[in-house]
């Protein structure tokens, strides 16, 4: 992949386009804002689609996720995608377009008063959707875990429901569809968040739109497998959590749902050792070892495990036990 024009600071140890880079420093808030007009719709951003005729939005874009998806049409993708798709240039010239605007960080739509009470309505939200979960038993996302090989003996912590992906400011929601429902817990133990893995009728991860979603606050929290003990195994996902569970009976068994809150858990005081399960791609490393860092510098005892086989623990359950 041809880097040339690009900063130095853009470019891999190989010399090809360092495209996490490009995307983990642009706002496609920013990119999006600047051919729709976007409001906010839970914890997204919503406006009428630049790519196709509509009176009603259907286009929505993840600032914490970093990618964009309209469920009129169908278009989606992150923001080189969105700016590719826009400007009709190839990817190359997308990438040399963002890197004028990397630095722009996403427009302020709220006063920080308003946005603290929408925080706040978010985390309500995430434990009534709570509340009202059932266990996974004879549902999809039974049919998702065990298809993955991690259907057995599911922790409490999974639940599974009908749930919207969005809601309009009066409180209109988007169609229900079935989810898995993966609590995230504070330091002290109180539900603070939820992450929804939206599925199709096959038990499959749904094509239409973002499949992970999360509602609540995720910065900071962690999935439990298990209760706290004085070392945790924290993964990065809730699938690689479920296999890192199965190949270590007995451990206390964590997921930080995302590399970009794995080095940002915060553990309760009888937690002294963590051992950071990331994935084995090029991200999925830097992630671990950005998590490594933070909590030893936070006094705790921090080691890498990574996967033998495959890219992620759960591939590597797969492969081990097919």
């Amino acid at each position: 992949m041809d880097s040339i024009g690009l900063p130095a600071r853009y470019m891999d140890e190989k010399g090809r386009i360092d495209v996490a880079r490009i995307k983990a420093e642009t706002s496609i808030a920013r990119v999006a804002a600047e051919a729709t007009d976007l409001k906010k719709s839970g914890d997204e951003l919503k406006g009428l689609c630049p790519f196709h005729p509509e009176d009603t939005a259907s286009f929505f874009v993840n600032e914490g996720k970093q990618v964009f998806h309209c469920h009129g049409c169908e278009a989606g993708g992150d923001v080189i995608e969105l700016h590719r798709r826009l400007h009709h240039v190839d990817f190359r010239q997308a990438c040399l377009d963002l890197v004028g605007t990397a630095t722009i960080v996403p427009p302020k739509l709220e006063n920080p008063v308003i946005i603290a009470m929408r925080r706040a309505e978010s985390v309500r939200r995430a434990r009534q959707i709570w509340q009202e979960a059932t266990p996974i038993g004879w549902s999809l996302s039974e049919t998702y875990l065990t298809n993955r090989g991690i259907g057995h003996a599911v922790p409490g912590s999974i639940r599974h429901s009908h749930v919207a992906r969005w809601w309009d400011a009066d409180g209109r929601e988007g169609r229900r569809e079935p989810a898995m429902i993966a609590a995230l817990q504070d330091r002290e133990g109180r539900l603070a968040g939820i992450q929804r893995t939206f599925l199709d009728q096959e038990g499959r991860k749904s094509t239409r739109g973002t499949p992970r979603l999360s509602l609540g606050r995720v910065r900071g929290c962690a999935v439990r497998f298990s209760p706290v003990a004085e070392t945790v195994m924290l993964a990065a996902s809730v699938e690689d959590g479920l296999a890192v569970r199965l190949m270590f009976p007995g451990a206390s068994v964590w997921a930080a749902v995302g590399d970009g809150n794995l080095p940002h858990v915060r553990f309760p005081a009888e937690v002294k050792s963590v051992i950071v399960c990331g994935d084995a791609d090029a991200p999925g490393r830097a992630a671990a070892a950005a998590a490594i860092a933070a909590y030893a510098a936070a006094g705790l005892a921090a080691e890498d495990l990574v996967p033998r086989a495959g890219k992620d623990f759960n591939e590597e359950w797969l492969l081990l036990h097919a």
